[in-house]
């Protein structure tokens, strides 16, 4: 019985360490894989994929400073340290093509009316291709690309 009651508490206190960060906060609405992190300054930090964490790896400081949820895992010395402070957003949050995916200025573009749209992938920018007038406008709809406004 009492071993019973101590498995209890260690599950409870695993699924509180991990109630945070349920979601992945690159992949939005996609749950996180707990074998799927980054560790940034002895801080774990949980996607649902490999694409998430190469993504992230390739531009911390950036995701940092554009998700509220990531950057409330760092103190402001940490975020410091990381470069946060000398970030600048850009005006696109989303990829126009998968809209619940976040790019940064590292991720995959083209140019369309004179201005530059990001994508998270290769395979993003073939479909865009494809019909970029039809995405476009769809993304515009949704106010994914404020960079046209």
């Amino acid at each position: 019985m009492k071993n019973k009651f101590f498995l209890f508490l260690i599950l409870c206190a695993t699924n509180a360490l991990f109630a945070e960060e349920e979601m992945c906060a690159l992949m939005l609405g996609d749950a996180i894989d707990t074998e799927e992190y980054s560790e940034v300054l002895g801080k774990k930090v949980y996607f649902c994929c490999g694409a998430c964490v190469k993504a992230f790896d390739g531009n911390q400081a950036y995701y940092i400073k554009a998700l509220p949820d990531l950057a409330k895992k760092f103190t402001d010395a940490e975020q410091k340290k990381l470069g946060v402070d000398k970030i600048k957003l850009l005006d696109q949050k989303f990829c126009p093509i998968y809209p619940e995916r976040v790019v940064n200025p590292n991720s995959k573009s083209v140019e369309y009316k004179g201005k530059k749209v990001y994508f998270w992938s290769s395979s993003a920018i073939r479909r865009w291709n494809k019909s970029p007038d039809r995405y476009f406008k769809a993304a515009m709809e949704k106010g994914n690309l404020p960079q046209f406004k």
